[in-house]
């Protein structure tokens, strides 16, 4: 589709708006910045063993038309970039979720 880029074009559309969006909310996010990096460092971790140990097994790929050629440790940058935002992500949404959950 886009070629090189596709991978990336669709994280930044489906990862990177919503963390921007969560920019409204970044003070909480920031008060525990500790606990999402533990959580980003575990979901490297475990996310690197799984997707690793599935591409050398053959469980699936990544169409190198898709991606870019930067790989490290075995997965391609998009992969990593996917492991550590989507936990990003979800983790900010947490931290504002149970701030609102207080407040009320």
């Amino acid at each position: 589709m886009f070629g090189q880029y596709t991978y990336l074009i669709w994280l930044a559309l489906c990862m990177g708006v919503p963390l921007l969006l969560m920019l409204r909310w970044r003070a909480a996010v920031w008060r525990q910045r500790r606990a999402l990096a533990w959580v980003t460092l575990g979901s490297l971790a475990g996310g690197w063993l799984w997707d690793a140990l599935a591409v050398r097994r053959g469980v699936w790929f990544y169409a190198p038309e898709h991606i870019s050629p930067v790989w490290l440790l075995g997965l391609p940058l998009e992969e990593w970039l996917w492991i550590a935002g989507i936990t990003w992500l979800f983790g900010a949404l947490t931290i504002v979720l149970a701030g609102q959950e207080e407040r009320d």
